[in-house]
């Protein structure tokens, strides 16, 4: 049986530049086989501890907006995943790392890495590090040693019932049954659940065409649209204008979710600096 890719796909390969035709996603089975006690084999691989990567396309004007002067369209560059008991300053928050794209691993830890949120340049360790200008980031071995830990969310138990990290056996399909439609993007127009843009184009007197993304914990993430007409005003702008804190506005804008409050307000304030410029 070939071993498929389910769950690690969107990783780098760490043996692309060494062995090319090698399909290391069966090495990384082997190693979860190992330490689930099926596979007994030595399976220490020298790629184990190299950074786990990601691979980006640069292919919508959202990326590309973020590594301008970075990148070109369609290109792709680096990231790695940043471990998260890191201590992050308010300003950088949860930093998003990239680097020019590279197929060599043994390069990736020693590269230059820039802050998406800060600009700023800085370096990554697979080890640990006390250095404000080194970043902790996870390893294969980390993310492969986490695998067989993940609930798989696509299905159930043997007994019907939501898999957990604990659950093993053969599984059985979770049939999704839609209980409730919310119109969102282009259908949204003058409603969002017949609530948030319903009243904003009633108390401003224009229809508001304002596109978003709602989630199923009913918070809400702004469309290019909108994050770009929030580009024109900056944070303390927003906050002075709206009455909410700085950093749920630096969550919105850098592609996060708000709660529906929230988004009322930000949606308020540019429908009025919008009419005012009119």
């Amino acid at each position: 049986m070939d071993a498929k890719a389910h769950g690690l796909g969107y990783l780098m390969s760490p043996i692309a530049a060494s062995d090319p035709d090698h399909d290391w996603h069966e090495d990384a089975w082997k190693y979860v086989l190992h330490n689930e006690m099926v596979h007994f084999e030595d399976v220490d691989y020298n790629w184990l501890d190299c950074p786990a990567m990601l691979k980006v396309p640069v292919t919508s004007p959202a990326v590309l907006g973020r590594l301008k002067n970075f990148t070109k369209p369609y290109d792709f560059v680096l990231a790695p995943i940043v471990d998260g008991e890191i201590d992050l300053d308010e300003q950088a928050e949860k930093p998003i790392l990239i680097t020019r794209f590279e197929k060599d691993s043994a390069k990736w830890e020693n590269a230059t890495f820039y802050n998406v949120r800060t600009g700023k340049p800085c370096r990554i360790t697979a080890g640990k590090s006390k250095d404000q200008n080194v970043v902790n980031v996870k390893t294969y071995r980390e993310i492969l040693n986490c695998y067989a830990h993940n609930p798989e969310s696509k299905f159930l138990s043997v007994g019907g019932t939501r898999c957990d990290w604990q659950t093993r056996g053969i599984l059985q399909r979770d049939h999704v049954i839609a209980m409730n439609h919310i119109p969102c993007g282009k259908e949204t127009k003058r409603q969002l659940g017949e609530d948030i843009l319903k009243s904003h184009s009633s108390s401003q007197g224009a229809e508001i065409d304002f596109g978003c993304r709602v989630y199923s914990n009913g918070k809400i993430a702004g469309n290019p649209e909108i994050l770009r007409n929030m580009a024109k005003f900056t944070e303390r702008e927003i906050s002075v204008g709206t009455g909410v804190h700085r950093k749920p506005i630096r969550k919105f804008r850098n592609g996060g979710t708000v709660t529906r409050r929230i988004y009322k307000k930000l949606v308020t304030f540019l429908n009025e600096r919008e009419k005012g410029a009119k």
